[in-house]
């Protein structure tokens, strides 16, 4: 397609129409007359050689080519967006800002407490939305603006994204105390006689504890997979289940749950959390100094841990 025969503005019309399925929602969104819009449609069909949205019983649908262009679209408008913006004067003392982080409760443990002192102190216009982290569609949310920033146990590799190193983790076992595997010394042989709890909040994280029993030629038992490290430790607390969590979650909970944190008897690779974003914030004044304060409120943490 020769972009020097099409008006560019096609493209904003098209992504309120894609977001929407109607005319009618997309023309309020637009501030466009109903009829405006529909010729812009027809303008859009002519081009795609295809429908774009189709009419189903009362409502209209996407078509499967106008699926497919959702992603590339609002990827392509970010990118644009982000060339023509010019950085804005950010004043953190004066200046309201919302920010909308995707974060696991471990990041919520890592980051949430001194980064809060820190945007109170210095920032006292900004307000944080914490949203739960889901790790099948992080990145899309990222794509799409629905999330600003998101942890990630790996760095994305997808074409938009960025992401810097927040800190590095190990693995430890977290049983209640008193459990017998905290009685004499911890073999694999001996975890594999009990049960034990998987978190799905980082599911690298557990693909790496999975694949350290399998290169010695053993399948846990798993017998409660849950979505959040606190839940496992909760569990392993008051049972016999055993959980393999990062070692800052599990030091930070060791004494609110009266756990016994025990040297993995197996080589556990560790694994670096990032910071994550998208390309449409990159150069944002503001976005740059939240992403700086994340920074700081993990180094903090990283310094207590130690």
């Amino acid at each position: 397609m020769d972009l020097r025969r099409h008006d560019l503005n096609l493209l904003v019309a098209l992504e309120a129409l894609l977001d929407e399925a109607s005319v009618t929602r997309a023309a309020a969104r637009l501030n466009l007359s109903q009829s405006a819009v529909s010729a812009t449609l027809d303008r859009l069909r002519h081009t795609f050689n295809d429908p774009i949205l189709v009419r189903a019983g009362n409502r209209m649908e996407l078509t499967t080519l106008a699926r497919r262009l959702q992603g590339p679209l609002k990827a392509a408008l970010a990118s644009i967006q982000a060339t023509l913006d010019v950085p804005r004067e950010f004043d953190p003392a004066k200046s309201p800002f919302h920010a909308r982080l995707a974060l696991s409760d471990y990041g919520g443990l890592l980051i949430l407490p001194a980064l809060h002192r820190l945007l109170r102190k210095d920032a006292p216009g900004f307000t944080i939305e914490v949203l739960p982290k889901n790790k099948d569609d992080i990145l899309t949310r990222l794509a799409t603006g629905d999330v600003d920033l998101s942890t990630a146990a790996e760095a994305p590799k997808r074409s938009g994204l960025f992401s810097m190193p927040l800190v590095n983790e190990r693995f430890v076992v977290a049983v209640r105390r008193g459990h017998p595997l905290a009685e004499r010394k911890l073999t694999i042989a001996r975890m594999l006689e009990f049960p034990h709890v998987t978190v799905t909040a980082h599911g690298t994280t557990d693909a790496i504890v999975g694949r350290a029993f399998k290169a010695h030629g053993h399948e846990r038992c798993v017998m409660v997979t849950v979505p959040v490290f606190s839940s496992a430790i909760a569990l392993a607390s008051e049972s016999e289940l055993v959980s393999i969590v990062p070692e800052r979650i599990a030091t930070w909970l060791e004494k609110r749950f009266d756990l016994a944190l025990l040297e993995p008897p197996l080589d556990i690779p560790g694994y670096t959390l990032h910071l994550c974003w998208h390309l449409r914030t990159e150069h944002d004044p503001a976005h740059q100094y939240l992403r700086q304060r994340v920074l700081d409120a993990a180094n903090s943490g990283n310094r207590r841990h130690r």
